[in-house]
């Protein structure tokens, strides 16, 4: 998972300025008291991170040198006698405490910042995500769209919890440090600043060519997990067809391959580490040796030299701090730039809006009857607007009628539901409920007035009875206990480890497939909904099972327009209406009965299912 997470966080495009990052503002200024105290630590560990040169500077001009030349200003910061070595080391450890306290407090405040930020951002994506219409998720798949969940906050959240904060105090660092070397001494100033470029440039250069070998070993880890996860998933099948040497060799150099990778960036990186510290080191003992000339051969002022040996060390160290700070800086702008792209993309999502969306002065409705007119209805999803999925439908379904749809596959069937639930639009025609168009209802009151079974059943995480009153809130036990027993699942529910208690797993795979089906009606019996839509309810259970819960579904539908998607053509003999659909077209419609004499498609179907004595 880390080196996928790592792989996507590597491929992620950078943008080609920060100005997206302005974006996350609104997100950021929600906690000023978190932000100011942020900035008051910054300031005052980038204060004493420069005072801790000052503290050498004392232990060296002060503790070391003879009583005739130690400066004046030494009492100040002696904590004693002035001629006590310790006292300044003293000195020394107290602005060192500070600087710990301080550093501390100012990681904590953006830490937790960083952490705010993200936690607001994941909640507002996820909150967009349940609103955006299925039109959305055929544009965008859905690991994209649960990357931006993860790679993406991520990045940001690397931005704002820690480089942001690295960012800001060495720019604050290295501009302190700066102007303090001036002061020391303007001649070595100018040698340092025109040591920099010569550091960061190489560096600019190899940290390219790392990022390079960064993502091709990304690459080969990624895929060599990826082939390791789905022949474990699938060891079974390897071990039947003998293929354990070929899975092991093909991973084995795949990791291979990784290594080969990973060694070239290593000995990439060790060279530019050679290169920045060989340079750097270098650099900074040729200003202190020209620096100690100075101060060696410098006029004496009151008997004191111009530069002391203080002076030289704590120049040396703020120098130091420049040139680090300016490395840091160089790798920070790449993450921020990255980050920007992360966050346009997740502004893009936030600002996406639903294509279906409730009207702005909705009609009130509390329970419909469920009486049903399709009136010319034709659509084409989004991704296919040339494939008509329905072609000119008319169809009225009465209050407590069951109708049953049938045909081949791509006829149309699951179309209609998906369009009863409004998660599509259609292009032309209307659909009424009770004689009230469903674009003129407000889509959570709408959708209230149905219950589902869905094809594959498809359940949670968590315990048999969060799912069972999933689609119920506020259900009391008592009721999905009874709901359980007539989808005929509360015997094999009370055999689990905990019985109602037992959690699921993941997606509820610990069940078997009919197992999961009639939790998915016990869940459609407790909504109570006025109309049943039932997509191929039946179709995982054996011949016993299917046969108590038909009796389940004919208990429920006595009192509840239901409609029926079946291939499984037994599901459907007692039903009101059947619908044969092909092509998006009515093409038949009538009792099964009426349907077997017209010997069109209906009458096939039926003899690729049942010999003559059952069909009659």
């Amino acid at each position: 998972m880390n080196a996928t997470l790592e792989n996507d966080v590597n491929k992620r495009d950078k943008a080609k300025n920060v100005k997206p990052l302005r974006q996350l503002w609104p997100f950021i200024i929600n906690y000023p008291i978190i932000i100011l105290n942020f900035l008051l630590f910054l300031i005052l560990a980038a204060t004493l991170n420069l005072g801790i040169t000052e503290a050498f500077r004392v232990i060296v001009d002060c503790g070391f040198n003879e009583e005739k030349l130690i400066p004046k200003s030494c009492s100040r910061y002696a904590m004693g006698d002035i001629n006590n070595l310790g006292s300044y080391f003293k000195f020394g450890m107290i602005i060192g405490l500070g600087l710990a306290i301080f550093s501390a407090l100012r990681f904590y405040f953006i830490s937790i910042l960083g952490q705010r930020v993200i936690a607001d951002i994941r909640k507002s994506i996820y909150a967009k995500l349940t609103t955006l219409s299925s039109e959305y998720f055929e544009r965008v798949h859905t690991g994209e769209v649960l990357s931006r969940l993860t790679t993406d906050t991520t990045l940001i959240e690397t931005v704002i919890g820690s480089s942001i904060s690295f960012a800001i105090r060495s720019i604050a660092v290295s501009i302190g440090a700066l102007i303090w070397m001036f002061f020391i001494s303007w001649k070595l100033t100018l040698m340092v600043a025109a040591i920099g470029p010569i550091i960061i440039i190489p560096a600019i250069i190899i940290g390219r060519k790392i990022r390079t070998l960064s993502i091709e070993s990304q690459d080969n880890l990624a895929q060599a997990s990826a082939r390791a996860g789905e022949s474990i998933s699938s060891i079974q099948t390897v071990q039947a067809f003998t293929r354990e040497k070929k899975e092991i060799s093909d991973f084995n150099n795949s990791v291979e391959s990784t290594f080969n990778a990973h060694k070239k960036r290593i000995f990439v990186r060790s060279f530019m580490t050679f290169i920045i510290f060989g340079l750097g080191i270098i650099s900074i003992i040729g200003v202190m040796w020209f620096g100690a000339n100075v101060a060696v051969n410098s006029e004496l002022i009151d008997g004191k030299p111009s530069l002391s040996g203080g002076q030289i060390t704590q120049f040396i160290f703020l120098a130091f701090m420049v040139v680090s700070s300016s490395g840091f800086l160089t790798s920070t702008w790449t993450e921020l730039l990255r980050a920007s792209g992360a966050t346009q993309r997740i502004m893009e999502l936030l600002k996406e809006d639903p294509v279906i969306k409730s009207p702005l002065n909705p009609k009130a409705i509390s329970v419909l009857k469920g009486n049903i007119e399709f009136n010319n209805v034709s659509f084409s999803y989004p991704s296919r607007l040339n494939d008509k999925a329905l072609d000119g439908i008319n169809l009225s379904i009465k209050s407590g009628e069951v109708v049953a749809f049938v045909g081949p596959s791509g006829a149309g069937k699951t179309t209609i539901f998906k369009l009863l639930l409004r998660f599509y639009d259609i292009q032309s025609g209307s659909i009424t409920i009770d004689g009230n168009p469903i674009k003129l209802l407000r889509t959570k009151d709408l959708r209230k007035q149905f219950s589902i079974v869905q094809q594959g059943s498809p359940l949670f995480s968590g315990s048999a009875m969060d799912n069972i009153t999933y689609g119920r809130e506020g259900a009391s036990i008592e009721e999905a206990y009874k709901a359980s027993k007539m989808a005929f699942a509360d015997e094999f529910i009370k055999k689990l480890p905990k019985g109602y208690n037992t959690d699921l797993g993941e997606a509820a795979e610990t069940l078997s497939g009919g197992q999961k089906q009639r939790i998915a009606i016990a869940r459609t019996i407790l909504r109570d909904a006025p109309i049943l839509l039932l997509d191929e309810a039946t179709s995982s259970l054996d011949s016993d099972s299917e046969k108590e819960i038909q009796k389940a579904i004919e208990t429920m539908t006595q009192s509840k327009t239901t409609l029926i998607i079946a291939h499984r053509l037994s599901t459907v003999l007692k039903a009101d209406k059947i619908v044969v659909l092909d092509h998006g077209k009515i093409i038949e419609i009538g009792t099964h009965k009426d349907l077997l004499e017209n010997k069109r498609l209906y009458s096939r179907l039926s003899k690729h299912q049942f010999n003559d004595s059952e069909i009659l």
